[in-house]
This record gives C-alpha cells, structure tokens and sequence, in this order.
C-alpha cells in the first residue's frame, strides 16, 4: 500500500490552499507542465505546491492567479486564498522544542494533524485511547513501549498527552473511538491503577463530545486486528487522514481509496461495538474484580 510519510505534515491551511490551487488549474483546462512555465517555476516545484509538501510564496501565488487563473477566480475567491497562505505561515508549532524527541518518529506531524482537525475517529486493540488515559496509566504504557527513553523523556510525552487531552476534549472536536474489550482487561500497571483508569474513562464518556463504544471479546475475527488506527477529519475542501503508529516510525495515508478503506472498517466496528453506556455492566465488572 502507497503511503505518505512527513515529520511535519502540511498545515490544514496549506492542504486546503493546494487543494484550491488544483482545482484552478484542472477548471483552466491546463497540464502541470503549462502552468509551471506561464508561473516560471518548473513542473516539480507546482506539483508539490499543489500537493501541499510544499508551500507556496506570496510571489508564486500571485503569478499563479494573476497570469494563469484571473478569469476563474473571483476578489473574495483570491482574497481567501491570500488568507490562506498567511494562516500557513504564521502557524505556529507548540511542541518545536520537543522536535528532537517526537519527529524520529513522526509524532510531531501526528500532533500537527491532530490540533487541526475537527474530528477524530479511533479503534483502539490492545490499550485505551490516548485522549482518555490516566497520567499514570500514560506513564506506564510510554515506559514500557519505549524502553529507550530516559525517564525525562517519558514525562515530557505524557506531559505533552495530559496537554493534548485538555485541550482537545475542552475545544469542542468530536472524538469517536471503538475499544477492545481486551483492553480493558490488560493490566498495564497495578490494580488499583487500572481501577482509576476505568473510572476515568468512564467519566470522559460522559463528555458530550465523546463517543465511546466497546467491542466484545466475542465478536471474534475483523478488520480492526490489523491493528489500531485514527482517522482525522478536518474543515471541507480539507480531505480525511488516516494515522498508523509503527514501532520504528508512523505513517500517515491521504488517498482517498486509502482512507475509504479504514473509515469503511471504523463503520463495521463501530456498527459491531455496544456503545459504553450500554456495556457499563463489562466495566463495572472489571473494576469490581481489580477492587477485591
């Protein structure tokens, strides 16, 4: 499967700015090649402009609208793509200091992605969300999935998960995610740990942007034992993203064929899981039996 890959993927700003810029040219009835030479940059610069791995100068994009595209484009049309173009560059990244821990692994272009979003849809197999984790819980799950880190290193990720959890949940994004059931019965610390875990997660569910399914044991073989995955969803023309956490590294997947595909297995478990407030009993049960 072709995939994208990027320690800093493009803003939602540039996306939707790239997206605009190739719509002009494919309503102008011109090749990449037609257009790169009227711009005067070569075919390779555009083509990654309009992919968004490359952003675009104030320069180009006035070449780009003046010279190629005056007739499709109207004053609050160009004076939108201006705003655009100025959002990218002025967007800022909270976790720059941090780089050198979380781009080996792209999880700085995770979060980018992340805090541009809308909406966020998650299958979880084996643990629970980041978004509704415990710090404790954080904690013990990044020390022993990281076993490389310096224990300065683990706190600043789970510092940096606490931030994301306050200020997602508190910015109004809808946030889905369908849990194993066997997550909820992996014991990532101590009982009383995974006690207040339960409990926090039941609390978050009842925030009324969160949705919360859980998936029975019983349910047997599907699509989501590929593994866990997160779907992000981001402000029209802006397509869906796909985010897949690897060991070594992460991937992220933006052909449209390719986030079919997973927002097609999110629907199938999502139809498949109990919504949490109906399997309360499954979680009641496994608190009750981590209290004795």
């Amino acid at each position: 499967m072709a995939q994208s890959k990027s320690t800093v993927p493009a803003s939602v700003a540039r996306r939707e700015l790239a997206q605009l810029l190739k719509e002009l040219r494919a309503a102008s009835g011109r090749t990449l090649v037609e257009v790169a030479s009227v711009a005067g940059v070569d075919r390779g610069h555009l083509s990654r402009v309009e992919r968004a791995t490359r952003g675009v100068s104030e320069e180009l994009l006035t070449r780009l609208l003046d010279d190629c595209y005056a007739t499709l484009v109207s004053g609050s049309e160009r004076e939108k793509m201006f705003d655009l173009l100025h959002a990218d560059s002025a967007e800022e990244d909270p976790y720059r200091r941090h780089s050198g821990l979380l781009n080996p692994t792209q999880y700085g272009g995770y979060l980018k992605f992340e805090a541009g979003a809308t909406g966020l849809r998650a299958y979880e197999l084996a643990l629970l969300p980041g978004l509704v984790q415990t710090e404790e819980y954080a904690e013990a799950v990044i020390r022993a999935m990281r076993p490389d880190l310096t224990a300065r290193e683990v706190k600043t990720l789970v510092t940096i998960r606490m931030e994301r959890q306050a200020r997602l949940l508190g910015a109004g994004k809808v946030f889905q995610a369908v849990v194993d059931e066997a997550a909820l019965r992996r014991p990532v610390g101590p009982p009383a740990l995974m006690k207040r875990q339960l409990e926090r997660l039941l609390e978050v569910a009842e925030f009324s942007t969160v949705s919360l399914r859980l998936l029975p044991l019983e349910t047997g073989c599907h699509a989501g034992l590929y593994g866990p995955f997160m779907i992000m969803d981001f402000p029209v023309p802006n397509p869906s993203v796909v985010w897949v956490e690897g060991l070594a590294e992460s991937s992220y997947f933006s052909k449209r064929e390719h986030v079919e595909t997973y927002c097609e297995a999110f629907n199938s478990l999502w139809q498949r899981a109990i919504p949490l407030a109906t399997a309360l009993d499954r979680v009641e049960k496994v608190i009750k039996e981590l209290h004795q």
